[in-house]
């Protein structure tokens, strides 16, 4: 009896020195989590998500189940607001939410969330935006864009997506020769009108172009001429084979380089994920720690080189780090934006 007591004893103790591996365990077990995505089926976001989830549930003590719901709409805002007002808070609720949601949060009015106060547990990869432009433009780099004669014609989902940003930043904020055609369903059908000659012109991931469209730069059908997030991938060649540059290298002055850096942050947040805000920190600690084993798992990187999927993790202390400092963007600044983009 004695020494039953004793082992109980160390138990209690154990448990209060380390809950997460004591009853994670315990919670997880035959638990099904439920990864919610701000967009449909079968694109970027469904790929990632499913990819992650699949090894991430392997690395949470107790090894629970998972399930996919989508939930597109408004440019993520539908996703982000149930996730953020809504969905339970006991850690069995992960969300790959839109990697604008920090921007939108000062460009745009009425959201209603504050993702200083999601819980981010990781980025899977960053988002890379990278501008291509269809062969028969003759525009081979972003010095042929900025003489062209004839206007480059982008193809756009909606105002809110960052295929409209990006080309709307190179017209009116960099003076290039760029229209928008805006309400396309999606980056398959912007593709597919690139291929028809509807337009001639998209920015979209890195990450996307060669999981969805890598047909289209092996047999050289577009052409990358430049990149739009903060930091630049050498890898990324021009017609010239020389690396693109960075649209933020063309900022003229201080406010413009501001501008233009709050515009591309959303490439910074990337592929992320996180769970509901009041979730308690020991399970966020317990998914952020399963979120960077899966990142290192040789299962996972096996299975993402299969996908094309690139990886370029970020912890969730980084993430956390890195949208609170866009949400804490000077207003001056963030009202120069809105007027770039025609946001009210």
């Amino acid at each position: 009896m004695k020494s039953i007591k004793c082992w109980v004893t160390l138990v209690s103790i154990a448990a209060a020195l380390n809950p997460i591996s004591v009853n994670a365990s315990d919670f997880y077990k035959d638990k099904i989590v439920t990864a919610i995505l701000g967009a449909g089926p079968g694109g970027g976001y469904d790929l990632y998500a499913r990819t992650v989830m699949k090894h991430l549930v392997n690395h949470i003590p107790g090894k629970p189940q998972f399930i996919m719901q989508f939930m597109p709409g408004a440019g993520g805002q539908k996703a982000a607001q149930y996730f953020y007002n809504v969905a339970s808070k006991d850690g069995t609720k992960i969300a790959k939410l839109s990697n604008m949601l920090p921007a939108f949060q000062v460009l745009r009015s009425g959201v209603k969330y504050d993702v200083r106060e999601l819980n981010y547990i990781g980025r899977a990869a960053s988002m890379q935006y990278v501008t291509m432009v269809w062969h028969t433009t003759g525009v081979k780099s972003l010095k042929d864009a900025q003489k062209a004669k004839q206007p480059i014609i982008f193809g756009s989902s909606g105002r809110s997506q960052s295929n409209y940003i990006v080309p709307a930043v190179m017209a009116n904020l960099l003076g290039l020769n760029v229209k928008v055609i805006a309400g396309y369903t999606g980056t398959a059908a912007i593709n597919k009108a690139l291929e028809q000659g509807e337009v001639t012109g998209r920015a979209g991931a890195w990450s996307s172009w060669i999981s969805r469209a890598g047909r289209l730069i092996k047999e050289k059908k577009v052409v990358a001429i430049a990149q739009s997030g903060l930091e630049k991938a050498t890898d990324i060649k021009n017609g010239y084979g020389e690396p693109t540059p960075l649209l933020l290298d063309l900022a003229k002055n201080d406010d413009e380089r501001a501008i233009l850096r709050l515009l591309a942050a959303d490439a910074a947040i990337g592929r992320n994920f996180s769970t509901p805000p009041g979730t308690s920190s020991t399970r966020v600690k317990l998914l952020c720690r399963a979120f960077d084993a899966t990142m290192k798992d040789k299962a996972f990187l096996e299975e993402a080189k299969k996908r094309k999927l690139i990886v370029e993790p970020k912890t969730c202390e980084w993430l956390q780090e890195t949208a609170t400092a866009i949400v804490n963007t000077p207003a001056p600044l963030v009202q120069k934006a809105k007027a770039l983009l025609g946001w009210k």
